[in-house]
């Protein structure tokens, strides 16, 4: 077992790795996990920008192609939120806006039946993308949000699926893919901020598993599945579910493991702002 601490001391995902210098491998581990955690809180921005989308309509009582703009929008920065009776779609405009310190650019486009919201057990909005990309970095594809209703819960649950053609891309011109990915068990809960549409109250816990490829310079097949009962080495039981908060640039907790074909395991630990992992490799 190898253990080491990642520093993470902006979004832009600078590490500083508190080890001695080691040959360098074609891939990375500390470039498996911040692949890993990139794509986790893109994706999760995305879900909760459409979760969010689909409750500002519903609050504006589907008027449909009126545009409401965020009240912090500027000429130059700016969301904007248009609705269509005839297609039940929102379409969510993005210029320059910042997001939980994220830069998002272009379109989401999110499609559901009217007077469902937070109302109809497996009322569904399916999440597409235009043009639209984080941080500069174009993300395509889509995704899947199923409502789950449950009798005398104040909380907020959702089924959640990633679907083909879920990606993320590099920065610069030719732009090849940086990590690609596929969910059908994913779970979000909302368990505080339900109450205001505000996005700023919201605390969100996740879990599924993630499969994809990572690409870039050698194209690798992964697993990442969120570890909602890890077992710690004095046998203690954890529960390693992801829980988003608003202060945090990551998450405020949770424990993923990474599984490659002929490569450790990696399991790694969120801390708000930092990034633990330790790398397991398995003897026959």
């Amino acid at each position: 077992m190898k253990i080491k601490h990642i520093i993470s001391v902006s979004f832009a995902f600078i590490l500083l790795v508190s080890c001695k210098k080691e040959p360098e491998k074609p891939y990375p581990d500390e470039n498996i996990i911040m692949d890993n955690v990139k794509a986790t809180v893109y994706f999760h921005t995305i879900f909760r920008e459409a979760e969010n989308a689909w409750a500002f309509i519903d609050q504006k009582k589907y008027e449909s192609d009126v545009t409401f703009a965020d009240p912090a929008s500027t000429s130059s920065q700016y969301k904007k939120l248009t609705y269509d009776e005839n297609t039940d779609m929102v379409t969510v405009e993005y210029n320059a806006w910042v997001s939980a310190n994220l830069l998002l650019v272009g379109n989401i486009y999110v499609k559901f039946e009217k007077d469902v919201y937070r109302t109809v057990n497996n009322a569904t909005a399916t999440v597409t993308l235009g043009d639209f990309s984080i941080n500069g970095q174009m993300v395509t594809g889509g995704s899947k949000i199923t409502y789950q209703k449950v009798e005398n819960s104040e909380t907020d649950r959702y089924n959640y699926a990633l679907l083909n053609g879920v990606a993320i891309y590099e920065q610069g011109n030719s732009m090849p893919i940086l990590i690609s990915a596929t969910m059908n068990n994913g779970r979000y809960e909302r368990i505080e901020g339900y109450e205001t549409l505000t996005q700023d109250d919201d605390i969100w816990t996740f879990s599924g598993t993630m499969t994809g490829k990572l690409g870039k310079d050698q194209i690798l097949s992964y697993t990442n599945t969120i570890q909602t009962a890890y077992q710690g080495n004095d046998g203690e039981k954890i529960d390693g579910t992801v829980r988003f908060t608003p202060q945090c640039d990551f998450a405020e907790k949770g424990i993923s493991e990474v599984k490659i074909t002929g490569r450790p395991d990696i399991i790694y630990e969120y801390a708000c702002k930092e990034v633990f992992y330790f790398t397991v490799t398995h003897v026959d």
